[in-house]
């Protein structure tokens, strides 16, 4: 449905295209679908393409608004950083502007305001802000105001935290749909704004996302500190201690915050060092046993804290232990007897401990259909066919040559196998894709290489491959033409491949691109784009 949207989509860019070079084509401009539905379409397709349906008429323009500007600042350039920041400060009030005029004066700067006559608000459809992209924002506008560089810093930095409050005091009593607040750094000389930009309005109470990039200053402890008092309504929580913290404090007012939410649905936590803190926001989880679904821990410290707590989420539906410290057989095996049924469990770590993986998949694994894991061992091999009877989908993080016993083994038993992501960690080598496809569960439709192979190597295991692969996506930074022309010799022969996907390049060369329009062509091939094959 998906694929039919977007070659619908790009038939119409082409209209507009023509439209603008000034040939006359009738479009229809009648309302067909309501609001709700055509937002809905255009919510699946990117922005480039989005960008021309503003110019097909005003119906398909006024739904197309919304969606370019609830997330406006997601992946621009500073130009466009700068020309979206000019937009904005048109928008704010003239008693606004004459103070930020005047705050500018202080150190012989003067600055233009810009004076646009906009159709419409474009602030109230903002739903995502990120604090590091609007002071990224505001110093590419600075930076292409003046072409001589500044000599007072100091009082430059101040000028900017009042220019970064004036713009949060401007989203925060206009935005109707903000959702999604994040709170990180671009400039680290800087301070956020005083809690009472952001509470004043209580678009606080309206907060479904909240995402905090910890970094110790006075302004951020101020306001970790009081958002317990206003986000009741989270459904979304990521704390990351990007500087080391030890201050009880700090985790008893993240314990605060998860202890106030109405139905906290999905906790991720990062870089916690300290066991106590671990401890104390473990503890406030109890709060949340019947909403949390999914808990991500990233570089957490675990060392003599059992992970009982976590067995007594009935609705647990997610979980994931990436390089997390102080796991032990002991905390591990406090996992046992849980109250879920778990359905994804990702283990990562950079010591590959298999016993601990191990025994997290034995005291979790009966229910587990996504199953990652960092490498694999006789031992964690056999735990997989003990004690995950429905996995459907699984992901080696690490997988070596030497290995290759232990994974036919596995591929062996696992019958009901659907999906299989194969990667290699370190730098790309040849040879890693050592063993025939007819190793493969005869249910395979989903197979992804994130490792090196040769093009013999690839041919060999396309060619045995007795299941019906429809998906097959290949990330190999030294993809050549002949490796595409083994797949696309698969393609023919076999006609079950639907959907294709080749990573690690920046573009095709010239027979790459020719062959793959015959692919889609010839064989009704879907072939995923380069941007989008990483999150495919």
């Amino acid at each position: 449905m998906v694929n039919i949207f977007r070659k619908t989509f790009r038939r119409f860019v082409k209209i507009c295209k023509r439209r603008q070079t000034g040939l006359s084509i009738p479009i229809e401009t009648k309302q067909i679908l309501p609001d709700e539905c055509i937002q809905h379409v255009f919510k699946f397709i990117d922005n480039n393409d989005l960008y021309s349906c503003l110019f097909v008429n005003k119906y398909w323009c006024k739904n197309t608004i919304p969606i370019l500007w609830s997330r406006p600042f997601r992946n621009l350039s500073p130009e466009n950083q700068s020309k979206l920041l000019a937009i904005y400060l048109s928008r704010i009030t003239p008693d606004e502007k004459a103070t930020l005029k005047r705050i500018f004066r202080k150190i012989n700067i003067k600055i233009r305001l810009p004076k646009y006559q906009l159709t419409y608000k474009y602030e109230k459809y903002l739903q995502e802000l990120s604090f590091k992209d609007l002071e990224s924002a505001i110093f590419s506008w600075l930076s292409s105001s003046f072409r001589k560089p500044i000599k007072d810093t100091y009082n430059l930095n101040v000028q900017i935290e009042h220019l970064t409050t004036l713009l949060c005091t401007l989203f925060f009593r206009s935005c109707e749909n903000l959702n999604t607040f994040i709170i990180d750094k671009h400039l680290s000389f800087t301070n956020i704004p005083d809690v009472v930009v952001f509470s004043k309005s209580g678009i606080l109470t309206q907060l479904k996302k909240l995402k905090i990039n910890f970094r110790k200053s006075e302004s951020i402890i101020g306001l970790l500190e009081s958002l317990h008092l206003y986000c009741k309504n989270l459904e979304y929580l990521e704390i990351n201690f990007i500087e080391f913290e030890n201050d009880e404090t700090i985790f008893g007012s993240i314990s605060n915050l998860i202890d106030q939410q109405e139905g906290l649905k999905e906790i991720r936590l990062g870089y916690i060092q300290s066991s106590n803190g671990t401890r104390t926001i473990l503890t406030s989880i109890k709060s949340q046993l019947d909403s949390i679904y999914s808990i991500h821990f990233n570089n957490v410290n675990f060392k003599g804290i059992s992970l009982k707590i976590l067995g007594s989420c009935p609705n647990l539906k997610n979980l994931v232990f990436w390089n997390s410290q102080g796991l032990g057989t002991q905390n591990s095996k406090s996992l046992q007897d849980s109250k879920y049924h778990l359905e994804k469990l990702h283990l990562w770590g950079q010591r590959k401990q298999s016993n601990i993986t191990a025994t997290i998949i034995q005291a979790t694994g009966k229910t587990v259909k996504q199953l990652w894991v960092d490498s694999i061992s006789l031992e964690i091999v056999q735990t997989i066919v003990d004690y995950c009877p429905q996995l459907t989908d699984l992901r080696i993080m690490d997988y070596q040559p030497k290995q290759v016993p232990f994974l036919l083994n596995l591929l062996k038993d696992v019958n009901q196998l659907e999906k299989l992501t194969i990667t290699r960690e370190t730098v790309v080598e040849m040879g890693v894709v050592n063993f025939s496809g007819k190793n493969f569960p005869i249910n395979l439709k989903y197979l992804r290489l994130e490792c090196g192979f040769t093009t013999d190597q690839l041919e060999h295991l396309l060619k045995t491959c007795k299941a019906p692969l429809r998906t097959l996506i290949v990330e190999y930074c030294k993809f050549e033409f002949a490796h595409l022309k083994v797949i696309s010799d698969y393609i023919k022969t076999t006609k079950s491949l639907k959907v294709l996907g080749i990573g690690g390049k920046k573009e095709y060369s010239q027979r790459e691109s020719k062959e793959i329009k015959s692919l889609e062509k010839n064989y009704g091939i879907y072939v995923i784009p380069l941007r989008e094959v990483r999150d495919w």
